[in-house]
């Protein structure tokens, strides 16, 4: 059994043991009790007493020459050692044209290598060791951690110090983790409780705030290695770090190590950073996220909350256990257990450390109960002072959180990370048992104020994410809709100017490739095309056949039946609408994919050509390029914003190639190429029978035709999304 392993078992045991003797603390004082009162008959009678006073241990606290802060806390159980350095940086502090820029720095830091050990070197030190060295960067600070066998300390912690001050920034590990971060972008309205969280954060502080913006494609290509190398300069400095040791080590010994490995370190220039303004950005009323493929709404509501300092926030803490702390809350209470309008409820005034955080209700529930669960919601804040807090509400809140107090700090590395949060946040370094002291101190008066002061349900926002169609009350009964747009933004394209000359040399390209499907006749008077395929695609697990019959309609519609080793999908693209049926039911795309399957079928060699003469294609000539060492010449076709760039044969006038860019396999944008061979003619049209698809230059698919049939019969009901089973 490896280290890490062995103290992972030694906590879950641990843990377990703690768990058992909470259980029994009732039989085991139920002696003492016996022996001096009546013996309870009922669980209420039971008499437990008060909570021993915890003793939280305190690291010890260095500051070096250079400045940095050094927290140190003895822990002889395993022979392990913790490192954990906060770094008074943040995401906040970025250039809002290069979000972005702080995550690829965090995640470089340590994946890029150092300037002494290559990446590859440095993760088999850590390997051969047991070892890990991890880093980051968030909102409101950097971070980086290690750890290691007690007998391997000294050395890993060389290794920390080395990645902390000087990272060699490496760019193809840049590359990597851009392209990881480019397909967390394509991959953001995947999840309807993701965009719930990040519109409602959008909508209170700001899409442009630093609290909530996003990255794009195009934020993150702007940034290159030089803008890591810059933000690491500017805030890594020895005077903005917080170290953190805990584990099996002797202060004295282990502070030497830290000096030998950071005091060499020159302090940094002293830094202006004022932290960024929060304001509300946008009106109380209804936020709506059509989002059509789902069966449920996922519902949000509330305001900008407090900071952790806040005088009030012991009473705050009480009061959010009273509406939404356990399963005799009043949210879960009513909401979820009388009402029955949702599974998942939760709501509380929110706080940060520097900064407010937010008040927010949510809960998912059925379509057709979106606007009962949103009253239910809303009446639930209002009772918080209609119905204020009773005595025995504010008794269980108390006991609630004390009893759960002993789990915030049940380890010595939890109470280090707790440490070093206080000291970079500013806050007492006593924090921990204030908070205790300050919970058993709350009134019931306080609560109540709290409540009043702290929500105000005139002043609510509510973001509902889910179908249009299907509600049971118009959400403009809650007040104005504001439709919210969660379209991802595509890569800048670069496009080729469109010149007199060069629209000139394109229609002839054009015209030939025309002539070269069958003509100006034929090829206008294909309405429908209908194949059956074979198609390989290659995935991580290595190679996929699919059997796949198509039929497209012209110029919108596409149905395909996919046929898998698992099983059969069928996949349909009705104008702007389009919807998938399997083995689990039908449910409607996601607007990116069907947005990808439009962009795809406009893309097909015939519909190109078809669209020529329509008012929204352009196309000019490219300077010519090469497929395989054979010439081709080139062509940029834009419709319907789409571009396109056509290679063609020059003696044939046939379409090659077309490329574009466009979502790969991952999601993460790149440029995709589909070539074309074999071309046979059927009914007069001149079709390629063979496609081979690459993305950024690595093969990704191929297909083969192994029948076409020209404008078949088309039963249109192949293209209705069928009715939903009745319920058994």
């Amino acid at each position: 059994m490896n280290p890490t392993t062995n103290r992972t078992a030694f906590r879950c045991a641990r843990a377990a043991v703690a768990a058992i003797a909470l259980l029994l603390l009732p039989v085991l004082t139920a002696p003492a009790q016996a022996a001096t009162k009546t013996p309870a008959k009922t669980w209420d009678q039971i008499q437990f007493p008060p909570l021993p006073e915890q003793a939280v241990p305190k690291p010890e606290r260095v500051v070096l020459d250079n400045g940095m802060v050094v927290m140190l806390l003895e822990d002889h159980e395993l022979p392990l050692v913790d490192a954990t350095a906060f770094i008074h940086t943040g995401a906040r502090f970025e250039p809002s044209d290069k979000v972005g820029l702080a995550s690829l720095t965090g995640d470089v830091l340590r994946s890029g290598g150092t300037e002494s050990m290559p990446a590859e070197e440095l993760n088999e030190f850590l390997e051969d060791r047991a070892a890990s060295i991890e880093s980051g960067i968030g909102t409101t600070s950097g971070f980086a951690s290690m750890n290691a066998l007690k007998a391997d300390f000294p050395e890993v912690l060389r290794a920390f110090a080395d990645v902390l001050r000087h990272p060699a920034f490496e760019e193809d590990k840049l590359e990597v983790a851009r392209t990881q971060l480019r397909s967390t972008i394509a991959r953001q309205n995947d999840d309807p409780q993701g965009i719930a969280f990040r519109e409602f954060g959008q909508i209170l502080y700001g899409e442009d705030s630093p609290y909530a913006r996003d990255e794009t494609y195009e934020t993150v290509a702007a940034i290159d290695r030089q803008d890591l190398v810059d933000w690491h300069q500017r805030y890594y400095q020895p005077n903005r770090i917080i170290l953190g040791l805990v584990g099996d080590f002797d202060s004295e010994r282990a502070l030497s190590l830290v000096r030998d490995a950071f005091g060499d370190w020159p302090r940094g220039p002293e830094l202006d950073t004022e932290l960024p303004a929060v304001a509300i950005a946008n009106p109380p009323g209804v936020y709506r996220v059509a989002k059509n493929d789902m069966t449920q709404s996922n519902i949000l509501i509330g305001h900008l909350g407090i900071e952790k300092n806040n005088p009030d926030y012991y009473a705050v803490e009480v009061m959010n256990n009273i509406l939404s702390g356990s399963f005799a809350s009043r949210l879960f209470s009513n909401v979820r257990s009388a009402k029955g309008l949702a599974y998942a409820v939760s709501g509380s005034v929110g706080s940060n450390y520097d900064y407010p955080g937010v008040f927010r209700m949510f809960t998912t529930t059925k379509t057709e109960t979106t606007g009962a669960a949103i009253e239910a919601l809303i009446e639930e804040a209002r009772n918080m002072t209609a119905k204020p807090p009773t005595a025995e509400e504010l008794q269980k809140a108390k006991q609630s959180i004390l009893n759960s107090f002993v789990f915030e700090s049940d380890s010595t590395r939890e109470i280090l990370g707790q440490q070093l949060r206080y000291e970079y946040f500013g806050y007492p370094l006593d924090w921990l048992e204030r908070y205790r002291r300050g919970i058993e101190s709350v009134t019931l008066d306080e609560v109540r104020a709290a409540a009043a002061e702290y929500i105000h349900p005139d002043d609510f926002r509510i973001l509902v994410v889910g179908p249009e169609e299907g509600l049971d009350k118009p959400l403009s009964t809650y007040g104005p809709v504001t439709p919210l747009d969660i379209s991802i933004p595509e890569p800048p394209a670069e496009t080729a100017e469109v010149t007199e000359e060069g629209q000139a040399r394109a229609a002839e390209l054009l015209a030939g490739a025309v002539d070269a499907m069958g003509g100006a006749e034929v090829v206008d008077g294909v309405t429908a095309l209908r194949t059956r395929e074979v198609a390989t695609q290659t995935t991580p697990q290595g190679e996929l056949e699919v059997k796949v019959a198509s039929i497209q309609v012209f110029p919108d519609r596409v149905r395909q039946e996919l046929t898998l080793p698992m099983g059969s999908i069928t996949m349909v693209l009705s104008g702007d609408k389009a919807f998938m049926s399997g083995p689990m039911g039908t449910m409607d795309l996601p607007d990116s994919q069907s947005a990808a399957l439009r962009r795809t079928a406009l893309r097909d060699p015939l519909a190109l050509l078809k669209a020529r003469g329509t008012e929204d294609f352009v196309a000019t000539a490219l300077p010519p390029g090469e497929l395989d060492g054979t010439p081709l010449e080139r062509l940029q076709i834009e419709v319907a914003g789409n571009v396109t760039v056509v290679g063609l044969d020059p003696e044939s006038g046939r379409i090659r190639q077309v490329s574009y860019r466009d979502q790969g396999p991952g999601g993460a944008p790149g440029e995709l190429t589909r070539t074309f061979s074999d071309y046979r003619e059927i009914d007069g049209l001149t079709y390629p029978f063979a496609v081979v698809g690459t993305f950024e230059g690595e093969p990704v698919s191929s297909s083969k035709v192994e029948e076409l049939e020209v404008n078949p019969e088309v039963d249109e009901s192949a293209f209705e999304k069928p009715a939903p089973e009745p319920e058994q």
